[in-house]
C-alpha cells in the first residue's frame, strides 16, 4: 500500500519543482510580451513594492512654488506646499491555472513525459496571461459606445467585482478634463493632472504630420523631456509610414530597444519609437477591441513618456507559480501563475493622445 502513495507524492513533487524552476522564464515571457511593459522595464520603470494597502507613486508635476533665486544670506522660501504630492493606485491581481487530471498523469506516466505535459500546459496558461495582460493595458473596458466615453479597468469573469490594471486609454484620456479620479486625483478639479489630447481634423499627410508634431510638442513642455514611445492601431501607423519619403524614414537603431519591441526595427517619430497593437481602441467613439475583434471607426495615436509611468509589482507575487496540489473535489492536480500589481503614472501631462484620425488620409 505504501508504494502507490509514494509514487503519487513523487509525481506531485516533480511537477511542483519543475514548475518552480520555470517561474523566472514565465515572468519574463509574460512581462515582455506586452511591448509597452517591455519598454518600461528596459527604461528602468519597473518597481517592486513589498505589500501595503495601496501603491504610492510620488508626483512629478513640478508645482513647487519655493523654487526661487537667492543671494548670499538672503531668505530662502520655505513656504509649505499645498496640494498633492503622491498618487495612489489600488492593487490588482491576475491568475491562470495549470491543471493535470489523473487520467492525463497515467497517459503520460514517466518523468520525461510528465515534464513535457507540464510544459505544454504551462505554455498554454502563459499565452492566455499574455493576451489578458495586453487586453487589460491596451484595450481596457467600456460600458457603452459614446463620443469620448470613459474607459475602465477590465473586470474578472468569475468575480466581476475584481478589476485588472489601469488601461492606457484611462491614464491617457481623450477627455482629460473628465470628472474621474485617476490615482485618487480628479483631473477635472486639478488641471495639472490632465494629459494632452487633440482631436484630429487632418485629411492629408501634411496635416496629419502637423498634428502629430503638435501633440508631441505639447507633451514635451516642462521638465522630464519628450515622449519616447508612441502606440497606435495598425492603420494610424501605416498612414504615417506611407506619408514618408524613403529618405525621411528613420528607424530605431538601438539593438536592445529593437529586441524589446520586436519585429522589424521600429520606425521613429522624432525622439520616439512608434509601435502598433491590434487591440488598440478607437478612443473617440470608445470602440473597444479585444482579441483583435472590434470595430474601429477612427484611429488613435498615444504619446508616452516612459519616465512618467511605472509598472509596480508585489515582491512576493510577480508571476509566481504555486505548488501543484490536488483539490478535495477533483481527481486532478492544479497550480496557478499569480501576479499582483498596477500600472501607474506620476505626471499625466507628459503624455498625450491624437484621436479621431481619419483612416483614409492620403497625400
Amino acid at each position: 500500500m505504501g508504494i502507490p502513495s509514494s509514487l503519487t507524492d513523487d509525481y506531485g513533487v516533480l511537477l511542483t519543482t519543475t514548475l518552480r524552476a520555470m517561474q523566472p522564464k514565465i515572468r519574463d515571457n509574460i512581462s515582455r510580451s506586452n511591448k509597452v511593459l517591455g519598454y518600461l522595464e528596459m527604461k528602468g520603470q519597473f518597481r517592486k513594492q513589498d505589500g501595503g494597502e495601496r501603491i504610492k507613486i510620488p508626483l512629478m508635476h513640478a508645482l513647487n512654488t519655493t523654487a526661487d533665486i537667492y543671494q548670499g544670506y538672503g531668505t530662502l522660501n520655505t513656504l509649505p506646499q499645498d496640494g498633492f504630492t503622491s498618487a495612489f493606485f489600488d492593487w490588482t491581481q491576475l491568475s491562470a491555472s495549470i491543471s493535470i487530471s489523473r487520467k492525463e498523469e497515467r497517459q503520460n506516466s514517466g518523468a520525461s513525459k510528465a515534464i513535457d505535459l507540464l510544459k505544454s500546459k504551462t505554455m498554454q496558461a502563459e499565452n492566455s496571461l499574455k493576451e489578458l495582460v495586453n487586453n487589460c493595458i491596451v484595450a481596457g473596458r467600456i460600458t457603452a459606445s459614446a463620443n469620448l466615453g470613459q474607459f475602465f479597468q477590465r473586470r474578472g469573469t468569475l468575480d466581476t467585482s475584481a478589476l485588472g490594471p489601469m488601461p492606457l486609454p484611462a491614464l491617457i484620456d481623450a477627455n482629460p478634463a473628465r470628472s474621474v479620479s485617476i490615482g485618487n486625483i480628479n483631473g477635472n478639479t486639478y488641471p495639472f493632472w490632465r494629459n494632452q489630447a487633440t482631436s484630429s481634423t487632418a485629411t492629408t499627410f501634411a496635416g496629419y504630420k502637423g498634428e502629430l508634431n503638435g501633440v508631441y510638442n505639447d507633451c514635451t513642455k516642462g521638465s522630464m523631456g519628450n515622449p519616447d514611445l508612441i502606440l497606435s492601431d495598425q492603420r494610424a501607423h501605416e498612414i504615417y509610414w506611407n506619408s514618408l519619403q524613403s529618405q525621411e524614414r528613420y528607424y530605431v537603431t538601438d539593438s536592445q530597444t529593437i529586441d524589446v519591441l520586436g519585429g522589424d526595427a521600429p520606425i521613429k517619430f522624432r525622439g520616439a519609437a512608434w509601435i502598433w497593437d491590434e487591440v488598440m481602441p478607437d478612443v473617440e467613439t470608445t470602440a473597444e477591441v479585444v482579441d483583435a475583434i472590434g470595430t474601429v471607426t477612427a484611429s488613435s495615436v498615444m504619446f508616452m513618456n516612459s519616465q512618467s509611468m511605472e509598472f509596480i509589482t508585489d515582491t512576493q507575487t510577480d508571476f509566481i507559480t504555486t505548488p501543484m496540489v490536488r483539490p478535495a473535489n477533483q481527481d486532478a492536480r492544479v497550480g496557478q501563475i499569480l501576479w499582483m500589481g498596477a500600472l501607474g503614472v506620476n505626471n499625466r501631462r507628459k503624455n498625450g493622445v491624437l484621436y479621431g484620425v481619419l483612416r483614409t488620409i492620403a497625400a
